[in-house]
């Protein structure tokens, strides 16, 4: 061998050796073996003794299921089988571990053509593949289970977007199950404008290597219909190439149920499957943007169900569901497909009418009808179960016209209007107008300052008198005033209604109340002062509170003075809710002494026989009557009728309004010898009144007023002092 041989195979042995390769050559003429395997014996953990041993005779240690499968492989390439000897075999190492290795081997002939042979190969460890092989087998097994038995459709796509696997799952909903599928792109089959969109999305993956979500509806080859959601994943080769992109797609059709449930709850009013105010505000919102763009008129219409407490609180609230799920279906029939009607709450429903005319005359028109259609149809008597009903709407209406008002204002327009139909007698339409908005607007700015008048004391006191048929101030009725610090002194007809509403007349009524009985402690040292009686009106929400005897008493107590000169004056309506309650606060109260009069007598609808049964002190004959006395034969006959029957039944009668002579000489004739009115006095501030108590008090004898019983001693007028 020349010296260049000799470097040329050095140079391959360092080659192999940095390769990991074991060189090992057999002569196969002499059986000579000229290069025994070695290095594997180090790798393998034996020592340099055994690992002499088991080069003789390497089989000792290889697994025994791989000596035939070595010798096999040997005998076949010697045979001319195989162009190439390959096996790859399980040695054992020193620690007991099988590591697997590899043979690669060829016969080649002898150098310098002698006609020798000899069989040259290398030994290289194959252990990490084997093992990654195994585990890679394993979870392709794994996976294999998992698709075949998965629910799940599951295919796989090649770069040209068609399908080279299908699972069961997915095959069982196609007619033509696997054959129909492989070998097809989603827009050959099934095809249709979704599956060319799928296929995108394939193309998508294999651009991007980003999974991709979607849903998808199909039908199966049945004719069942459902939704599935698919995430397409990128598969790759060992190079890191996308070689395969994975669908996997699984059945939302439940999911999409209680989503759409969910939805439901969410946007729909559970009562009347209506859209609830968070979906009418939705709407609302692309109606105004609709009509920007058309520069069409659109509606909103707020309606309201007249009386419709009374029927839920009389029939019971089961009837009352009846009634609003009927009217629901009632409006839903008059509704066009663009226009939308929805269920605010209660007994109250929404309409957007959308599409109207440019025109806001024409506008109005074809509103206004619609609004009659809306009467008519609600107006119709109501089957409730066992229970005939008729029941009538208040319908408010607002026209708009692109974005100049936002929603929250078209809301409060509509509604505006709403009330202003109640307000003018119910069962009517009214078309909001900006007067509405500035009347609304100053009852909201009165009722913002009413919040602060209690604490800036700006409620005065007033007291009109009451006189006697001999001339005498026997006392007053307390009425209050407010001075406003911008619209200067408002009536109580002008703030009373709102602080009833608002809940204000409570802590009012109670503040008027204690101001009285203040003002009694203050007159029992005065011999001229301390016979007076005041009278203090009752609002129905303040005798409506649970603790309204505790209430009342607490402030007779903490003034320290006779019940018995405060008279509370009730209403005719207050009765009408809860007689029995009524009878029992007034007799609680009566057993420490106080007073009831019944207010505005003649304009209520109590009975007879329930005003019998209340222990009322007096009776107020309504200034109503009293005013038409000498115009109004019916009047003057009422005003008798009043006075009898508060005769007979032992309560003291007093008429209210007397403005001139010849009411007050109508009055005495007819036995009534109580009186106020302006005739008597004005409503006036404190000292007002004490100075006409002056005035007009008789001789003091004794200590004490002489009693005054001629009418002739009666002046003609108590005027307002200046």
């Amino acid at each position: 061998m020349t010296t260049e041989q000799d470097a040329n195979k050095e140079r391959l042995e360092l080659a192999l050796e940095a390769a990991g390769l074991d060189l090992w050559e057999n002569d196969l003429v002499t059986g000579d073996v000229i290069r025994k395997t070695s290095k594997i014996f180090a790798e393998l953990g034996y020592g340099e003794e055994e690992s002499l041993s088991y080069m003789d005779d390497i089989f000792k240690i290889v697994h025994p299921e791989d000596v035939p499968l070595i010798r096999t492989a040997i005998n076949d390439h010697l045979k001319g089988i195989e162009t190439q000897y390959r096996c790859e075999f399980r040695v054992r190492s020193k620690s007991g571990a099988w590591v697997w290795y590899a043979n690669y081997g060829k016969i080649m002939d002898r150098e310098g053509g002698s006609g020798g042979r000899r069989f040259i190969g290398v030994t290289f460890n194959i252990d990490d593949r084997k093992r990654n092989e195994e585990m890679l087998a394993v979870r392709g097994q794994v996976w294999r289970t998992l698709v075949e038995n998965s629910p799940d459709t599951i295919a796989r796509y090649d770069r040209e977007c068609r399908r080279i696997y299908v699972n069961p799952a997915l095959s069982k909903l196609t007619e033509g199950g696997t054959n129909a599928l492989l070998g097809k792109k989603p827009s050959e089959f099934p095809g249709g404008q979704d599956y060319i969109v799928f296929e995108s999305k394939i193309r998508e993956v294999f651009e991007t290597g980003r999974d991709v979500e979607f849903e998808l509806n199909l039908t199966s080859h049945t004719g069942k219909k459902f939704c599935t959601h698919i995430r397409l994943t990128a598969e790759h080769d060992l190079s890191g190439s996308i070689v395969t992109v994975m669908a996997v797609g699984r059945d939302i059709s439940e999911l999409n149920m209680e989503r759409q449930k969910v939805n439901e709850m969410a946007f729909y009013d559970s009562l009347t499957g209506l859209p609830n105010r968070r979906l009418l505000i939705d709407r609302l919102q692309r109606s105004l943007a609709s009509s920007a763009r058309s520069g069409l008129n659109n509606a909103l219409i707020f309606i309201d169900l007249d009386n419709f407490k009374t029927l839920n609180d009389t029939l019971g609230h089961d009837i009352g569901d009846l009634l609003l799920r009927e009217a629901a279906q009632r409006l839903t029939a008059c509704m066009r497909q663009e226009d939308t009607v929805a269920r605010m709450g209660g007994d109250e429903f929404v309409i957007i009418l959308e599409k109207l005319s440019e025109r806001v005359q024409e506008a109005e028109f074809q509103v206004g009808t619609f609004g009659r259609k809306i009467l008519a149809i609600l107006n119709q008597p109501y089957q409730l179960a066992n229970h005939n009903r008729h029941i009538t709407p208040s319908i408010g209406i607002v026209l708009f016209s692109g974005n100049q008002l936002s929603i929250d204002e078209l809301m409060k327009r509509a509604d505006i209007a709403m009330y202003q139909a109640k307000k003018i007698g119910r069962n009517t339409i009214r078309f909001f107008d900006l007067d509405m908005q500035t009347a609304v607007e100053n009852r909201s700015s009165l009722e913002e300052s009413m919040k602060q008048a209690l604490p800036l004391q700006q409620f005065e006191i007033h007291y009109q008198p009451q006189v006697n048929d001999a001339g005498t101030i026997v006392g007053a009725e307390v009425l209050l005033r407010w001075q406003h610090p911008v619209h200067g002194t408002i009536l109580p007809a002008d703030f009373i209604p709102i602080a009833e509403e608002t809940g204000l007349i409570v802590d009012i009524g109670l503040h008027a109340l204690k101001s009285a009985c203040q003002q009694l402690k203050t007159w029992e040292k005065d011999p001229g002062k301390n016979h007076l009686h005041l009278a203090v009106n009752i609002s129905a929400r303040q005798f409506q509170q649970a603790d309204f005897v505790e209430q009342i008493t607490g402030v007779f107590k903490s003034a320290e003075i006779n019940p018995a000169r405060m008279t509370l004056e009730i209403t005719e309506s207050m009765v009408l809710g809860n007689v029995h309650e009524t009878i029992n606060k007034m007799h609680a109260l009566k057993e420490k002494g106080v007073k009831f009069a019944m207010d505005d007598f003649g304009t209520g609808h109590s009975s007879l026989s329930s005003l019998k049964r209340l222990p009322l002190d007096q009776i107020k004959i309504d200034q109503s009557f009293v005013h038409d006395i000498s115009e109004n034969d019916d009047a003057a006959v009422i005003i008798q009728t009043i006075i009898a029957m508060g005769n007979n039944l032992g309560m003291e009668v007093i008429a209210e309004g007397v403005e001139t002579a010849e009411q007050k000489d109508f009055l005495i004739q007819h036995h009534c010898v109580n009186f106020q009115g302006y005739f008597f006095g004005d409503p006036m501030p404190l000292d007002e009144f004490e100075r006409v108590i002056a005035i007009t008090l008789p001789p003091i004898r004794n200590g004490s007023i002489d009693a005054v019983s001629s009418p002739n001693c009666m002046p003609d007028a108590i005027i307002s002092l200046p």
